[in-house]
């Protein structure tokens, strides 16, 4: 049987609630949507798909929110492999120190506002790292007139108004894939 959230299950005399059941005044109900499943008096629900949840090493795609001087946050859109979207819409940080294997003194040498960026997730923490190849920034847009920038050698140059920037550029850039 497929159940939604919410739906009534059983009384708690009958089962003992499992994975994806609460109990409510003596009355069980789904959490999850999924099919119900009864083993030994234990009622669960099992997911028909699993909400994604972020990991160390898994590695994600997200949108540059804020810079500071040190660091930038990411807002997380997906992660690689996963077709659902996250559990929560998370922000992540990622410092200086993991944006090259090189020294770098401004953030900006390697993300700005706004900037696409797939980054590999360092700890549980949500710290992000983009020092891999295939790591940094997929899509940017130019500071001076907002459009798209493409790629020339290891700089960013913007078609529109001639602009050229700095960034940690991934192997991937502008080609839709991460």
């Amino acid at each position: 049987m497929f159940v939604l959230p919410g739906d009534f299950l059983g009384y708690a005399e009958e089962y003992m609630p499992g994975k994806g059941v609460y109990e409510e005044d003596g009355k069980l109900f789904a959490a999850t949507a999924g099919k119900v499943r009864i083993e030994e008096k234990t009622i669960s629900v099992e997911t028909v798909k699993e909400i994604p949840e972020l990991g160390k090493d898994d590695v994600v795609i997200g949108r540059v929110v804020d810079t500071r001087n040190s660091f930038a946050m990411v807002e997380i859109a997906r992660k690689r492999g996963s077709e659902r979207a996250l559990r929560h819409y998370d922000r992540a940080l990622l410092h200086i120190s993991n944006m090259s294997k090189d020294y770098m003194k401004n953030v900006d040498d390697a993300v700005k506002y706004w900037d696409i960026v797939v980054a590999r997730v360092i700890d549980n923490s949500l710290r992000l790292s983009i020092k891999e190849k295939d790591l940094g920034v997929v899509r940017a847009i130019c500071s001076k007139c907002g459009s798209r920038l493409d790629v020339k050698k290891d700089k960013l140059k913007c078609p529109e108004c001639g602009n050229v920037e700095k960034r940690k550029v991934s192997t991937n850039y502008g080609k839709g894939e991460w």
